[in-house]
């Protein structure tokens, strides 16, 4: 067989959720053929590219340097795909950004960006919460809005604001009421987790750096804020998330209230330490404008 594209998109899928079921659905593919086709990829090469128990998956070392080889080729990919359809309808510059992106903000970057570069086309690229760079780590984008903390390295980040966090309870939880809650008040809660192979962004969203080691927390895995609420309003696990969440999700059967210990949410700009594109440069430009222009309002 011939190694393509797709090929190394089933192997990177696999490494970023070390999970076949999660990456078969991220790939829009049945979990038996990616199973399947990841074994032909090893048959092919001769080596096992990830260590699988009925338990856990895990890469290789040959597996773990295939990928970051795979996640080259892919970013190479792209940024042909990009210079190709910009050589027919103009500069295009990819954002990255999951949920709200950065909210109302958004539109004012951009259009402040339209203004210093009118001949650039600003394409926003929704992502899962499984890469949390937004497209960053394997560069399909070259900018992102991100929420921080995550395995940044590498990026350089510009902080556009914080919010506090709140807790989404199941309304009939018996906290829903109370007018504020302290993140030790909930320890004994399943908790709804991003899934993700990103350790940091994990335990920054369960509420880790405040549990203590001895009390093993009880997670609730989910793919996207759809998920998220459900398990929430079925009485499943509560979360613990931004406040803004409580202004574009909200949700029947689930109560937002303010959550105390716990830092707050930091919503970034990100792109790559090594970035040498004028246009990217002009983005994050326009986006200091912007803040500049909120701060001298208020």
């Amino acid at each position: 067989m011939d190694l393509e594209a797709r090929h190394l998109r089933y192997v990177v899928a696999v490494a970023d959720t070390l999970n076949f079921s999660r990456a078969a659905e991220h790939l829009h593919v049945s979990q038996p053929a990616l199973s399947a086709r990841v074994k032909a990829i090893e048959r092919h090469l001769g080596v096992a590219l990830f260590r699988r128990t009925t338990r856990s998956v895990a890469c290789t070392d040959a597996g773990a340097r295939f990928v970051e080889h795979a996640r080259e080729i892919l970013g190479l990919l792209g940024e042909a795909e990009r210079e190709a359809r910009q050589s027919a309808y103009g500069r295009v510059l990819p954002v990255g950004f999951y949920g709200v992106a950065a909210g109302d903000l958004t539109a004012e970057i951009i259009d402040r960006f339209r203004e210093r570069s009118p001949g650039v086309e600003v394409e926003l690229k929704r992502h899962g919460w499984e890469d949390p760079s937004a497209g960053l780590r394997d560069r399909t984008t070259s900018l992102a809005f991100v929420r921080p903390p995550f395995r940044s390295h590498g990026l350089r980040l510009l902080v556009l604001g914080t919010e506090p966090r709140v807790a989404g309870l199941p309304s009939r939880h018996r906290l829903a009421g109370r007018d504020r809650v302290d993140v030790t008040e909930l320890l004994g809660d399943p908790v709804a987790v991003r899934r993700t192979a990103d350790p940091v962004w994990a335990e920054f969203w369960s509420g880790g750096s405040v549990r203590p080691a001895a009390l093993k927390p009880r997670l609730v895995e989910v793919g996207d804020v759809d998920e998220e609420l459900q398990a929430v309003a079925a009485g499943r696990a509560i979360t613990l998330t931004a406040a803004v969440a409580e202004t574009y999700f909200p949700r029947a059967g689930v109560a937002y209230v303010p959550l105390t210990g716990l830092p707050p949410s930091r919503l970034a700009l990100a792109w790559h330490a090594d970035e040498t594109d004028p246009v990217c440069h002009a983005f994050v430009a326009a986006t200091r404008d912007v803040l500049a222009r909120r701060r001298a309002a208020n």
